[in-house]
Parts: C-alpha cells; sequence; structure tokens
C-alpha cells in the first residue's frame, strides 16, 4: 500500500511540474505573441491532465481493499458450499437423519444466489462484502453443530438471520436493489 501512495505521489507531483513548465513558459511570452495561445493550451492541457488523474486517485486507493473483501466473500462462499456438501455427505453416510441432505441442496443453490448477490461490488460498498463473509462464516459453523444436535432447536433463527443478512449486505454491496427499485 505504501508502494501505490509513493506512485501515486511522484505521478502528482510530475504533473505538476508539466503544469509549472507550462505556466513558465507562457510567462515568458507576451500575449501578442503567436506562440503564446499554443502554450495557454499546453497549460490547459498539462492542468486537465493533472485533475483527470487526481478523480481518479480514490479508486486506485481502494483497489486493494475491494480485492480484499471479494477474495473474503469468495472464500466464504466456497466453505458454505463445503460445509453443504459435507452435510448431504453426513446424511447419506447415515450419521444423520437423511432430511439433512435437502437442507444441503437448499444451502448449494443459496450458495448461487449469494454468489450473484455478491458479483461486482460498488465503489465504496465493498466492505459489506467482509460482513456478508462473516455471516455465512456463522451460519455454516451453525447448521452443521444443529444437524448433530450440539446446538438446541431454537438457534435456527441464528443460522436464518445469517442468511438474510448475508444476502441482503451482498446485494446492497453490488447494488442489486438500487438496480431493481429504479426499474
Amino acid at each position: 500500500m505504501a508502494e501505490l501512495h509513493e506512485e501515486i505521489a511522484q505521478e502528482v507531483t510530475g504533473l505538476q511540474a508539466e503544469i509549472t513548465a507550462a505556466l513558465q513558459g507562457l510567462d515568458s511570452l507576451d500575449e501578442d505573441d503567436p506562440q503564446y495561445a499554443a502554450a495557454f493550451a499546453r497549460l490547459v492541457q498539462t492542468g486537465n491532465a493533472l485533475l483527470t488523474y487526481e478523480a481518479q486517485v480514490p479508486a486506485r486507493l481502494e483497489q486493494p481493499h475491494l480485492e480484499v473483501s471479494t477474495k473474503s466473500f469468495t472464500v466464504a462462499l466456497w466453505a458454505h458450499a463445503a460445509c453443504a456438501v459435507l452435510l448431504g455427505v453426513a446424511a447419506g453416510v447415515g450419521w444423520i437423519s437423511g432430511g439433512w441432505s435437502l437442507l444441503a441442496v437448499v444451502q448449494l443453490i443459496g450458495t448461487s444466489a449469494f454468489y450473484t448477490a455478491g458479483q461486482k461490488p460498488l465503489p465504496g460498498k465493498h466492505r459489506q462484502l467482509r460482513h456478508a463473509a462473516a455471516a455465512l462464516g456463522v451460519a455454516s459453523v451453525a447448521v452443521p453443530l444443529l444437524a448433530f444436535g450440539v446446538l438446541p432447536w431454537w438457534v435456527w433463527l441464528l443460522p436464518l438471520l445469517c442468511w438474510a443478512g448475508a444476502y441482503g449486505l451482498a446485494s446492497e454491496a453490488s447494488g442489486d436493489g438500487a438496480r431493481k427499485a429504479k426499474a
């Protein structure tokens, strides 16, 4: 991250130096000089280049954080899918009731819904994917504990709330809810 800050600072310093050079070239000319218009255009062009670059800086600074959020959400999805598969295997082997295999299928289908909901987060909203990943992690741990009878039945509220919260956070991060409201 420090390298990125240094790179941005160097680029801004270089663009500012170009503006200074263009301004000095403009100061050395008289307004009636035929080269004055070209020198002024160069000053405006270098100023616009700096403004354009500075407008891109926040997105460049956010990019590493966006990648971490997306990766954490992807890992949580894979873990959730793995827990669903293992739940189905446990039901198939007979360790738990066969009815749990239905929940495993629902979890796998739900994982694909979470995946589509968390696609392409909006700028500034990617941190919600981290919270969605945490909620999926809690649900992924709670469901097998419930299936094996480690937790009491009323704890079913926990994975239900986690699934709903994770889907809502992932949808909000990608702007899915806002797009549907506009349509």
